[in-house]
């Protein structure tokens, strides 16, 4: 066929392979060599093998050696939530390749020799857990002196003041109704106090100390 300069021509599509995103039924998990678990992810990754080795951000202090709340004035350092164990959905579970990675040891499985495995709701914990984790200290649900009420556990039901937290999505809560007693939860065994339940008990309080003698 011929084409000349200045001459019109149209558009001829080509069909071309659709990439279908294929979701995993589940995910089975591999041992692999402790401290070689980002290695062993890459290396997977690169012969077409999905991998996932959920990840724990922290930042050192390069003075003290010791964990801080800024990230600017610390080393970044990057550990597995799970150490020695990677995530492989069930679709790649008998690729070949998975064998010619380095480090890579045998399948965990449990009675009968099946394969140990999380289905897409266990995995969505596990990954938000580790959201949670990494959550910046500046973008945590919640602050020190602010009032929550404890909701798992066995003070559900009561309320405290947050007076620490640490990195691992811990607060530190201290309950006055306990005689001040100070314990350590989770960030999802307590919830926000509403400012108008805050506004009922101030008015309570007060009623109750104008009532004395």
């Amino acid at each position: 066929m011929h084409y000349e300069i200045g001459q019109f021509v149209g558009h001829v599509p080509i069909a071309e392979p659709v990439a279908v995103p294929v979701t995993p039924r589940c995910w089975c998990m591999l041992s692999v060599t402790p401290g070689r678990d980002a290695r062993v992810v890459r290396r997977l990754l690169d012969r077409g093998v999905c991998a996932y080795s959920p990840i724990v951000v922290r930042y050192i202090d390069r003075r003290t050696r010791i964990e801080t709340r800024k990230p600017h004035l610390g080393k970044r350092v990057e550990r597995p939530f799970l150490a020695g164990m990677v995530f492989v959905p069930d679709f790649d579970v008998d690729n070949p390749a998975i064998r010619r990675v380095d480090d890579v040891g045998d399948w965990l499985t449990i009675d009968e020799g099946r394969f140990a495995m999380l289905r897409p709701g266990d995995m969505a914990v596990v990954r938000g857990i580790v959201g949670a984790m990494n959550k910046p200290f500046s973008e945590r649900d919640y602050a020190v002196d602010q009032m929550v009420q404890i909701v798992d556990g066995p003070l559900a039901g009561f309320v405290g003041q947050v007076k620490r937290l640490d990195s691992h999505s811990r607060l530190k809560v201290f309950v006055d109704a306990l005689r001040g007693v100070s314990v350590q939860l989770s960030e999802t065994q307590v919830e926000p106090v509403p400012a108008s339940a805050l506004a009922a008990t101030a008015r309570r309080q007060k009623r109750k100390r104008s009532e004395r003698p």
